[in-house]
């Protein structure tokens, strides 16, 4: 009985010592004009979901066309091939759903508003070692809105029709 109790504990403090949550910010999201900041919590093993918020013109504006904005973005995870020591890591694929809107320079013209959203469908492997997550990932997706001169969003792009494209990856800590 007393045995049956001290594995019970120690199992218990195995799953309290497996992080369930990561703060990640989007590699390189600098370098293409905004700030990005995902938040995620495992919710079930094998699921999580992440909310991403960013601002819109933040960092290097490479088009120079002084977009003004935010952005969000709200996917929910299915990892496969988890390693039994973590909850964050994996192959994955999740439905997402994203929206950016901002003002801009447009050519030839004032300033312009661009509102676009899409719902999309991503694959990708996240890894998870002690503190730091890595998290690579790409998919595409169905949009509609008010698109841009250069079809370029802040996290997706749309390719003159309502197909729209991502890539990317983030970088973040785990708790």
């Amino acid at each position: 009985m007393v045995l049956l109790l001290a594995v019970s504990l120690q199992a218990e403090q195995d799953v309290k010592s497996i992080r369930k949550n990561a703060i990640k910010t989007t590699f390189l999201s600098f370098i293409t004009g905004s700030a990005k900041l995902t938040y995620e919590r495992v919710t079930i093993p094998g699921q999580s979901f992440e909310i991403t918020g960013g601002i819109i013109g933040v960092g290097f504006d490479k088009f120079e066309n002084n977009p003004k904005g935010v952005l969000f973005r709200f996917a929910y995870k299915f990892m496969f091939l988890q390693p039994q020591e973590t909850l964050l890591t994996g192959f994955y694929i999740k439905p997402e759903y994203a929206v950016s809107a901002f003002h801009y320079d447009a050519k030839n013209i004032n300033r312009v508003y661009s509102s676009w959203q899409t719902i999309m469908g991503c694959t990708g492997y996240q890894w998870n070692r002690k503190m730091l997550v890595l998290d690579g990932f790409a998919g595409a997706g169905f949009g509609w809105g008010n698109p841009t001169e250069l079809r370029y969003h802040h996290g997706f792009i749309d390719r003159r029709t309502h197909l729209t494209l991502t890539l990317g990856m983030k970088i973040g800590l785990a708790f």
